[in-house]
C-alpha cells in the first residue's frame, strides 16, 4: 500500500511540475487579435549572413526599397513588393530561406486590396497580419501585410526555402496590396502569445540579392 501511495505522489509531483512549466512557457500557434499595438522603429544594421537564399519571393510590378543610414533609425525598414494586377486574386508569398516559424500574427482586417487600408492601420504594430521565421544564428525574416485569410503557417512549423507561407494582402499600415519583407537580427526570444515586436536591427534585403 505504501509503495503504491509513494508512486502516486511521485506521479502527481511530475504532473504538477509539467503543468507549471507549461504555464510559465506558453506557446500560441498564432496571436489573433484586432489590437492596434505599437513597436519601436528598428535601427539599420549590417550583418554577414550565410544562408541559402531563394531567388524568388512573390510576383510584383513595382517595389519600394529599404532606406535609412547605418546605425540610425530606418526610414523604411524593409523591401516592399507591390502586385497591382486586379485580375490576380491570390498572390502567394514564398520563404527566402528555410527556418522555423516563431511568430504568427492574425486577425487584422483590411478595407480594400488596391488602395490605402483605412481600418485598424496599427493592427499588428502596422505590419498587419504577418509571420516571423527564425533562420538560425539570430537571423529572422518578417513577411508583413498578409491577407486576412492568407497566413498559412503557425508557430512551430518548419518551412523550406521557396515554400508558400501565405498570400499578399493589404492589412495594417499599408497603401495597397504588397509584401513587406524584413531581414533582421534579434538576440532575444519571440513570445508567440504577446503583441508584435521589433528586431534589434534590420538589414537591407538588396544586399542579399532581393
Amino acid at each position: 500500500m505504501n509503495n503504491r501511495f509513494n508512486l502516486f505522489l511521485i506521479f502527481f509531483s511530475i504532473l504538477l511540475s509539467s503543468c507549471s512549466h507549461e504555464k510559465e512557457n506558453p506557446v500560441c500557434l498564432a496571436y489573433e487579435s484586432q489590437e492596434e499595438e505599437f513597436a519601436n522603429v528598428q535601427n539599420v544594421g549590417e550583418k554577414d549572413i550565410n544562408l541559402d537564399f531563394s531567388s524568388f519571393i512573390a510576383t510584383y510590378q513595382t517595389r519600394g526599397e529599404f532606406s535609412g543610414p547605418l546605425g540610425d533609425l530606418a526610414e523604411h525598414e524593409g523591401l516592399d513588393l507591390f502586385n497591382i494586377d486586379k485580375d490576380l486574386s491570390d498572390i502567394p508569398i514564398h520563404t527566402i530561406a528555410e527556418g522555423v516559424v516563431v511568430y504568427a500574427r492574425t486577425g487584422c482586417p483590411s478595407s480594400t486590396q488596391f488602395s490605402d487600408n483605412t481600418i485598424l492601420r496599427e493592427c499588428g504594430a502596422g505590419w498587419g497580419n504577418h509571420l516571423v521565421i527564425d533562420h538560425g544564428n539570430n537571423i529572422y525574416s518578417r513577411y508583413g501585410h498578409m491577407r486576412f485569410d492568407g497566413v498559412y503557417k503557425r508557430v512551430g512549423d518548419r518551412v523550406n526555402k521557396d515554400e508558400i507561407v501565405g498570400l499578399m494582402g493589404n492589412s495594417g499600415r499599408s497603401e495597397g496590396r504588397h509584401l513587406h519583407l524584413e531581414i533582421g537580427y534579434y538576440s532575444g526570444d519571440f513570445d508567440s502569445c504577446e503583441p508584435s515586436k521589433s528586431f534589434d536591427f534590420v538589414v537591407n534585403p538588396a544586399a542579399y540579392g532581393f
